[in-house]
């Protein structure tokens, strides 16, 4: 059997061919990507060198510099010599804020001042008892007269004179007057303390509590010497209303009576 040898036509050496000769296509990609990557590295070498070059010379004319701006007017005239770094920028904010606080205030306004104000309005004054007693009466006349109410009216009144008598707590009476919006009759006694003890013997009697409307008595009037007056009012009750009950109450006097006889 005769074995065939195939040779190399190109080399005329006889010798089977080498895959991994210079002729394979991979070998000339390779070799651009080194060249390639050597350029990318000679060129970050570059600009690193230029960058420190920059480094030392902006650090070389620093000094020179910061003397220039500490010298110049507003640096003087807005930060101490020995202020801390960053005291120029602080400044700067401080006054940037003041202007803006002062623009955003509004306007001052000077106020006048109004004309003096009057004197306080004093306080409304009581009516004296006489001016109290005047002005009911003068409502009481103004309603016209009414004879409904003077029968009554005297029987009550009537009543009154006999227990003061009897309590010893006399008055003078004057005249029963009868309107329409009810009645009035004044009494005169000897003092204060002779009015006030007639007034509580009055309003204890049956013919006060029996009467089917308002009462009142005015507050104590001064007359000459120690003598003092009071009117009282009954009011007229609805029309359709007694003036009295058929059966008054009893009287509430067994307490003034025992105090009178103890004394």
């Amino acid at each position: 059997m005769i074995q065939l040898v195939k040779h190399d036509t190109g080399t005329g050496t006889g010798q089977p061919s080498n895959p991994q000769d210079s002729s394979s296509p991979g070998l000339p990609a390779a070799r651009a990507k080194d060249r390639l990557l050597g350029r990318l590295l000679a060129g970050c070498a570059v600009i690193g060198s230029l960058f420190f070059a920059y480094e030392l010379g902006a650090r070389a004319t620093l000094p020179g510099r910061e003397r220039q701006h500490d010298d110049s007017p507003s640096r003087q005239g807005s930060i101490a010599p020995n202020a801390a770094p960053g005291a120029e920028d602080l400044a700067q904010h401080a006054r940037a804020d003041e202007h803006a606080a002062g623009a955003a205030s509004p306007p001052v306004r000077l106020v006048e001042p109004g004309p003096p104000s009057s004197e306080p309005a004093a306080p409304p004054r009581e009516p004296s008892p006489r001016e109290h007693r005047d002005r009911v009466l003068r409502e009481l006349r103004a309603s016209g007269p009414d004879h409904r109410l003077f029968a009554p009216a005297s029987a009550v009144v009537g009543a009154w004179t006999s227990k003061l008598a009897q309590l010893g707590a006399p008055g003078a009476f004057e005249p029963l007057e009868c309107y329409a919006k009810g009645c009035s009759v004044t009494v005169v006694h000897a003092s204060a303390v002779k009015a006030e003890e007639a007034t509580e013997v009055i309003t204890r009697t049956r013919e006060f509590s029996g009467w089917q409307a308002g009462k009142m008595r005015s507050g104590l009037i001064e007359h000459d010497g120690d003598r003092v007056e009071v009117t009282w009012i009954l009011d007229a009750p609805p029309p359709d209303s007694p003036v009295l009950p058929e059966e008054l109450p009893r009287d509430n006097l067994d307490e003034l009576v025992e105090r009178g006889s103890g004394r």
